[in-house]
């Protein structure tokens, strides 16, 4: 229950932050923070946090982007290499906001070269830069507040979420 209601806030949030920021590079992504941080939730079921993060994905295509399927399969390898990181190391604050922005990074450049292979937009790395900083700050900013809120939800109702 808890995962659909994150993902129903960040939707919002992303709704909002994309309205405010309407037209620029600045885009929020707070919907893939989301994703990384409910990860512990599914350790029990790898498989369905794969659907989870495949059709989130493609929610966040339908919304948002209108690539339809790209985000879909980007939020699936991203969820698959979630959990390749998870399984090496610990789940803690520090772990949890590196991986962010490592698959962050990740996300823009996959994002960028689709986009570039398909003609979308020119080869610039400036910009390229720019929507992974912009991109950066909201997220971190949402995963610290999103961590220590699922922290202390698994605490009060004793949810199981760390190794």
């Amino acid at each position: 229950m808890i995962m659909f209601i994150v993902t129903f806030i960040a939707f919002i949030l992303e709704y909002i932050v994309n309205g405010f920021f309407h037209g620029s590079i600045f885009t929020g992504l707070i919907i893939f923070s989301s994703l990384i941080l409910l990860e512990p939730y599914f350790r029990k079921n790898r498989n369905r946090y794969y659907v989870y993060c495949f059709i989130v994905g493609f929610i966040y295509d339908l919304v948002y982007t209108g690539t339809y399927f790209l985000n879909a399969g980007l939020f699936l390898f991203i969820g698959i290499l979630v959990c390749l990181i998870n399984s090496f190391t610990p789940n803690n604050f520090i772990v949890s906001i590196l991986e962010l922005v490592i698959l962050i990074g990740v996300y823009r450049v996959l994002c960028f070269m689709f986009m570039f292979i398909n003609g979308i937009v020119v080869f610039d790395l400036g910009i390229l830069f720019r929507s992974f900083y912009c991109s950066l700050i909201i997220n971190i900013i949402y995963g610290i507040l999103l961590y220590f809120v699922l922290y202390l939800i698994s605490l009060k109702f004793n949810i199981r979420r760390i190794k």
